[in-house]
């Protein structure tokens, strides 16, 4: 079972997901039958809270974490066109309660906003949408991580904050790792699977940016 945390992309409703709302986090995860992949692209407030509250639950119903967003640029390659082309995906603050669960040390698998880019084109409306969560969707819909070692690149790694969220440190294949991190996606590779898999969501103008 696939529950996604925070605020949809656009088609997040071809990946089979059960959207559950911060405030009712905690009773869906009692409910549930067997471990869960939680995919959070928002409610990190709501999420640490839970974890600091109750870390129990967390450890016994959440199987793999995904924590989508923050900001990796300074501590891995990234494309400079994405930022020039992309610069939302490079603005704004840090958020304190996402850096706290990204060094929890609870299992977290963590795709950086400005890494993990699709663009999506769409026929109908003529315009361009980006979208972080999908490459979350196919690691969380797959259990084991073989078939997609060739899309994507994932490492332990060891990441510090400080407290307001920002990113201080990330060191890649570290000795005494603290989360694993996605470094690159292989963005045509990612395209073709993904306008194959959707393709009630995906046209022929769907193209990955990624680093």
């Amino acid at each position: 079972m696939i529950l996604q945390l925070g605020p949809p992309d656009p088609y997040d409703d071809a990946q089979g997901a059960t959207q559950v709302a911060p405030g009712t986090l905690a009773e869906v995860l009692e409910g549930a039958l067997e471990p869960v992949s939680l995919i959070a692209t928002g409610g990190f407030v709501e999420l640490l809270a839970l974890l600091e509250t109750n870390q129990a639950l967390i450890r016994t119903k959440i199987a793999r974490l995904f924590l989508v967003g923050g900001r990796a640029e300074g501590f891995l390659p990234i494309d400079p066109r994405l930022k020039e082309r992309f610069p939302e995906r490079f603005g704004g603050d840090p958020d304190p309660a996402l850096g706290r669960l990204l060094t929890s040390g609870e299992g977290v698998i963590w795709l950086p906003g400005d890494v993990c880019l699709w663009r999506h084109w769409d026929e109908e409306t003529q315009a361009a949408t980006l979208l972080s969560t999908l490459p979350a969707f196919c690691l969380a819909r797959h259990p084991e991580p073989m078939p997609w070692l060739r899309l994507f690149r994932a490492v332990p790694a060891r990441v510090a904050v400080d407290e307001q969220g920002a990113v201080t440190e990330l060191l890649v294949n570290a000795p005494i790792p603290n989360l694993y991190v996605v470094v690159a996606v292989d963005g045509a590779a990612l395209s073709r699977f993904l306008m194959a898999d959707l393709p009630r969501r995906a046209g022929a103008g769907g193209e990955a940016m990624v680093s």
